[in-house]
C-alpha cells in the first residue's frame, strides 16, 4: 500500500525503466520532504534533463500565448506587439535592445507586418508585450505559481534568459509535384516505395520546402490544408 509522502515506499514500487523518477525519489528518501530535500531531488537528475523540463514548460506557455494573440488581434501588428529591429553591424547590441514595442502611430500606418511580430519565451532577460497579451503572460505564469520567479535561481542552478520567436514563419524553396494514378504506375513501384509515397487510387501531391529552426513541417502542412493530423 502506497502512502502519500512516503518516498521510500514509492521508490520500491517504481519500475526500473523510470530512471529519472527513481533518482528523484532516492534523493527525497535520503534528504527528506524538506526544502533541502526538494533541491537535492531536482539536482539529482542530469542538467540536460532538468533544462528539458524548463524548455517544455516555456514552449507550452509560448504556444498558448500565440493562440491567444491570434484570437485577440488577428493578422495585424497592433500597438504593444513586439518586433525585432535590424541590428546595426557597427554597433554591438543585446537581443533585448533590438526588441521594439509597436506604437499606436505605427499601427495606424501599418509600419510592421505580422511576420515581424515576435512573442517571448519566458526568462529573466526578456520583455513582454505591453498590450493584452502581456497581461495574459502574467496571469498564465501566476497560475503556475511563477509570479515571483525570475527564472534565475542559484540554489537550483537555474538560469533561463528567455528568447523570442516569430509568430508567423514562411517556408522557403517551396515546390510541389502533382501525380495522377497513371503517373504513379509509370514511375515504377520500387522508386515510389523508396520515397515513401503511398500507392493509392487517389491523386498524389509531393511537397518540398525548408523551414527555420523551431518551426515544424506538421504545422506548416496543417496551415496549408487546414486539417489537424
Amino acid at each position: 500500500m502506497f502512502i502519500l509522502g512516503d518516498a521510500k515506499g514509492a521508490l520500491s514500487l517504481m519500475p526500473d525503466f523510470k530512471v529519472r523518477e527513481k533518482m528523484m525519489l532516492r534523493a527525497l528518501n535520503r534528504y527528506g520532504m524538506t526544502d533541502e530535500g526538494y533541491i537535492r531531488c531536482w539536482l539529482s537528475i542530469p542538467h540536460s534533463m532538468r533544462i528539458f523540463y524548463i524548455h517544455a514548460f516555456c514552449s507550452k506557455i509560448w504556444n498558448e500565448a500565440a493562440s491567444y494573440r491570434m484570437a485577440t488581434y488577428g493578422l495585424k501588428a497592433v500597438e504593444g506587439d513586439l518586433v525585432l529591429c535590424c541590428q546595426d553591424k557597427n554597433k554591438k547590441s543585446s537581443l533585448s535592445d533590438r526588441v521594439h514595442a509597436v506604437t499606436a502611430a505605427e499601427e495606424a500606418d501599418n509600419v510592421y507586418l505580422m511576420n515581424q511580430v515576435v512573442l517571448p519565451l519566458p526568462g529573466h532577460s526578456i520583455k513582454y508585450p505591453s498590450n493584452r497579451v502581456g497581461h495574459w503572460y502574467k496571469e498564465a505564469l501566476a497560475k503556475a505559481g511563477l509570479q515571483l520567479c525570475k527564472f534565475r535561481v542559484g540554489p537550483l542552478q537555474l538560469n533561463i534568459p528567455g528568447c523570442y520567436r516569430h509568430i508567423l514563419k514562411y517556408p522557403r524553396n517551396l515546390s510541389y509535384e502533382h501525380f495522377e494514378e497513371d503517373d504513379v504506375r509509370s514511375q515504377g513501384r520500387e522508386k515510389w516505395a523508396k520515397s515513401e509515397i503511398l500507392q493509392t487510387a487517389n491523386p498524389s501531391l509531393k511537397l518540398s520546402f525548408e523551414l527555420d529552426s523551431s518551426s515544424y513541417a506538421t504545422i506548416c502542412l496543417r496551415e496549408m490544408i487546414k486539417c489537424n493530423f
